[in-house]
């Protein structure tokens, strides 16, 4: 789409990276029984939870605020590399946007659940559809 610039490229990789990073919290209580964990050491260590307690789906406080740090960090980047959507030109940045939209209503989700993503698998369902198409013409280059 002719966007070559450093900006841009860092841009794409932060929505790349918030998607997957949306999907691996979006899927811990799926992940964590198969024996997947995506979760870095460093922050199971800071919020005193195992890979055990993980695989387990135990719900706990110290879960749900690593899920909330881990959120928190997807976010960022998240709304660091939305404003590219807006300089996509055509039907690829309206795609763009109600990808970026689409992570950042699962968020959002995950928050309004206190995110228990070990115990739900929250997801977009057909009545988000008229919210994300609203929030992806409103978008901005200052908000995601």
């Amino acid at each position: 789409y002719g966007l070559h610039d450093a900006r841009s490229l860092q841009q794409a990789d932060d929505i790349c990276s918030a998607l997957q990073l949306i999907n691996f919290w979006q899927d811990l209580g799926v992940d964590g029984p198969r024996g997947r964990c995506y979760v870095p050491e460093e922050d199971r260590r800071r919020h005193a939870v195992t890979r055990e307690q993980l695989a387990a789906r135990e719900d706990s406080p110290r879960s749900r605020a690593l899920v909330a740090a881990l959120c928190d960090w997807a976010h960022g980047l998240m709304t660091r590399g939305a404003p590219l959507a807006l300089r996509v030109p055509g039907r690829a940045g309206w795609e763009l946007r109600l990808v970026v939209q689409g992570g950042l209503r699962i968020l959002e989700k995950m928050r309004r659940m206190d995110h228990a993503t070990l115990r739900l698998r929250p997801k977009l369902q057909p009545l988000d559809l008229p919210l994300l198409l609203w929030r992806a013409l409103r978008m901005s280059p200052r908000a995601g």
